[in-house]
């Protein structure tokens, strides 16, 4: 799982949550596993710093950050007060949407260019849904990816995201701690966890170059699509 999760951080610069997650509620309690995703996400952000660093302005990306770290906040402690049920409906559904936006949404290639000086107010705001979405299902990507898409190519856009991902997890991991749900098993499960993070984002990285993004796509968005449907029948059927 964290292979994988982190092989996923080093092609993005995003995806480490998306895989525990997604294959942790198979096996745990589906609200611990974004705890954990949360807490593994600071060391996979930390780890992709030095990869491929290319310059973004701190005008641009830090106003980005301190948005996703509210929304993070906000994110992580509703997640503390929804019943277990109906977050694995919504976790479901989620799962089901960004599968979706995998498998239908055509991949763009952009030649790189110069990207903006300065975050705008449609930056900060989808900064903001993001870090709230992180903090609540784990998933913060999509918002991201479809609006940040479309203004930088794929290096911009993965330094970007490992640029503001880690505050945000930062923040999601203390709110977490503050609030109880940082457990003693959920720091073992994440210190097991963490040396596969080295040879994960160094085959990803690798493969960063080379991989089909269509192929990939298709792949990742089947597994979320099984993995939203047996959240889902788990929410209903209990």
């Amino acid at each position: 799982m964290a292979l994988c999760a982190f092989f996923l951080k080093g092609v993005t610069g995003t995806g480490t949550t998306t895989v525990i997650v997604a294959l942790g509620a198979l096996i745990i309690d589906p609200k611990l596993t974004i705890v954990l995703a949360s807490f593994i996400n600071i060391f996979g952000g930390l780890s992709m710093l030095g990869v491929d660093p290319v310059p973004l302005a701190r005008r641009y990306w830090m106003p980005i950050a301190v948005l996703m770290i509210t929304g993070s906040v906000l994110g992580a402690v509703a997640l503390k007060y929804i019943p277990n049920r109906q977050f694995q409906v919504i976790l479901g559904s989620a799962f089901l949407l960004t599968a979706l936006w995998f498998l239908l949404r055509p991949p763009k290639l952009r030649e790189a260019k110069t990207p903006p000086t300065r975050a705008g107010g449609m930056d900060l705001s989808v900064g903001a849904l993001a870090g709230f979405c992180g903090g609540f299902i784990g998933i913060n990507a999509p918002p991201l990816v479809l609006h940040f898409g479309r203004h930088l190519d794929k290096r911009y856009l993965r330094r970007l995201l490992v640029l503001i991902f880690i505050p945000a997890a930062a923040a999601q991991t203390a709110t977490f701690a503050l609030n109880g749900m940082l457990t003693r098993r959920v720091l073992v499960w994440g210190a097991l966890m963490l040396p596969s993070m080295v040879a994960g984002i160094y085959l990803g990285n690798r493969t960063f170059r080379r991989i089909s993004e269509t192929w990939f796509r298709r792949v990742l968005g089947l597994f979320l699509a099984v993995v939203s449907v047996r959240l889902i029948y788990r929410g209903f059927i209990g």
